[in-house]
């Protein structure tokens, strides 16, 4: 299958539609099977379907989401299958799969393991322990969940006694104080190349968020070019050296002594829309290809772009297209959408000369969609 000629892809996880509307934009027939059906996605692809999906049992996702390649599948109606959030480790045969491997999948993904590796490889990392080997002598303590992203389940804690308490697969991070950021890469299973370094909102008030869960990106990081470049070849390296295929991702934090990584996101990134609208790069297309062993040159950054995670402040349902507040906005829920506190509402997108100017959008647009939703 050559990539750059038009194909039929199935994009199916829990929210596909930043992945579904790259492959459009890269001229593929898409189809889409996710558990939010927002507007924007199912009028730009050429099917969707909804998953019923229960958050309180992750597990049952990726059986939906098998039901649907499978049909797809016998059908002969699809050509290559991406997997998207939820649904990343499975295995499915019948089918090109524009995934890592689910094994690689699984070992990348697994913070505990990826700390041994970044340690014996040379990588300076943040320190990570299971939760009874912590040095207790250095609270605060960083404690997360083992797998998983987004960073909603993330807390501190702050004494011997919590820990204690501690209850379910998770780690223990040292807090290192620093500026959150990544680093988007393309790799062909041998070799990397970092399409760009970027800003990570985390525990956003404006848009709702809280602790230290994910609320978006600015792309590029501010940084000067030297620090950039410096991340950029770590994350290559680590794409390279775990070999690695497709869009992967480096999480770091900026700490004083420098940049320590933080974990590695072995699949498509929330970045991707700040990606695409700095760089001019449709990182769909640049996925597609890299499985045929063809890597793109580094983009530069034409703009800064943004994206922000609006979450909802309380209950609330939808009584209208969100696009007639502003046009900036994507992940568009549908009318009728019923919304507890701290859901997702909508993503909203920006596109400036500089980091401040485009933060100042998210920022301007998150408040007229706010005065918006109070007045529902």
């Amino acid at each position: 299958m050559r990539g750059d000629r038009p194909r039929r892809v199935l994009v199916v996880g829990q929210s596909v539609r930043p992945i579904a509307l790259s492959a459009v934009r890269a001229g593929h027939a898409v189809f889409a099977a996710d558990c939010y059906s927002d507007l924007d996605l199912v009028e730009s692809v050429s099917r969707s379907v909804h998953l019923d999906w229960d958050p309180a049992r992750p597990e049952a996702l990726p059986r939906k989401a098998r039901a649907v390649i499978e049909a797809a599948i016998d059908a002969g109606s699809i050509d290559c299958l991406v997997l998207g959030p939820g649904a990343e480790g499975m295995k499915v045969d019948g089918v090109r799969v524009l995934n890592n491997p689910p094994e690689k999948f699984a070992e990348a993904s697994d913070k505990l393991r990826l700390a041994r590796w970044l340690e014996e490889e040379g990588f300076a990392a943040v320190p990570t322990w299971r939760v009874g080997d912590a040095p207790t002598a250095d609270f605060p303590l960083m404690v997360k969940p083992r797998r998983g992203a987004g960073g909603g389940e993330n807390r501190l804690v702050y004494a011997e006694e919590e820990l204690a308490l501690l209850e379910g697969d998770l780690i223990v991070q040292e807090f290192v104080r620093g500026t959150p950021a990544s680093v988007s890469v393309i790799a062909d299973g041998e070799r990397a190349v970092a399409i760009s370094a970027n800003e990570q909102l985390i525990g956003t008030e404006w848009l709702g968020g809280a602790g230290y869960r994910y609320c978006g990106n600015i792309t590029p990081l501010a940084l000067p070019p030297d620090a950039s470049a410096e991340m950029m070849r770590i994350a290559e390296e680590i794409a390279s050296r775990l070999q690695l295929v497709g869009s992967n991702g480096v999480d770091f934090i900026l700490a004083a002594s420098g940049p320590l990584v933080l974990e590695v996101n072995p699949r498509f990134q929330g970045s991707l829309d700040a990606v695409e609208i700095s760089t001019g790069l449709n990182l769909f297309q640049a996925h597609l290809l890299s499985f045929d062993g063809l890597l793109p040159k580094r983009p530069q950054p034409r703009r800064s772009g943004g994206r922000g995670v609006l979450y909802a402040e309380d209950g609330l349902k939808i009584d209208g297209d969100l696009r007639a507040v502003n046009r900036w906005i994507a992940d568009v829920p549908s009318p009728g959408s019923s919304l507890k506190r701290g859901d997702p509402v909508t993503s909203i997108l920006s596109s400036a000369a500089d980091r401040d100017g485009a933060l100042a959008l998210l920022r301007r647009r998150s408040s007229s969609i706010r005065r918006a939703l109070r007045g529902l």
